[in-house]
């Protein structure tokens, strides 16, 4: 009975194109030292100047809804859609563009001066725990000023 599946299994794969070919799912990285196995594929790392987007409007404008928040001190507390927005700009891979939050070139997009005290408190007033602002603005390198606003 094995002999016999393993004849089929051998059978369909030769007859098989390589397309259509079984294959695991690529779920580890590759490692450059170790041989490439067929059935097992591995994800090749994406550099990190991929990583990194070419403008930061698109992603920024994400933040608009905290416009009230950050120009306004009648507004106690910035809306839900602030706080997702601000959080959706680090999750799509934008991350480099909260440097133009910390440094101050969001306020080419608001609508009046912004508060940078409530800039700095935006993400402990969302919630959002795994960066600070603060610690953004003093390390934001020259790799953040070449991604335009």
């Amino acid at each position: 009975m094995n002999l016999l599946v393993a004849t089929l299994l051998v059978a369909l794969a030769v007859a098989s194109p390589p397309a259509a070919a079984f294959s695991f799912p690529a779920i580890l990285p590759c490692l450059p030292f170790l041989p490439r196995i067929p059935l097992f594929p591995c994800v090749e790392p994406t550099p990190a100047d991929q990583l990194v987007p070419k403008e930061c409007r698109t992603p920024l404008l994400k933040m608009m809804p905290c416009a009230d928040f950050l120009t306004n001190s009648s507004v106690t507390a910035p809306s839900s859609s602030c706080c997702e927005g601000f959080d959706a700009v680090g999750m799509d891979g934008a991350a480099i563009c909260y440097c133009r939050v910390a440094n101050g070139d969001i306020q080419q997009l608001l609508p009046a001066p912004m508060n940078f005290t409530r800039m700095l408190l935006l993400n402990a007033e969302c919630g959002i725990s795994y960066f600070g602002l603060d610690a953004l603005a003093m390390n934001c390198d020259s790799k953040s000023s070449s991604v335009c606003i």
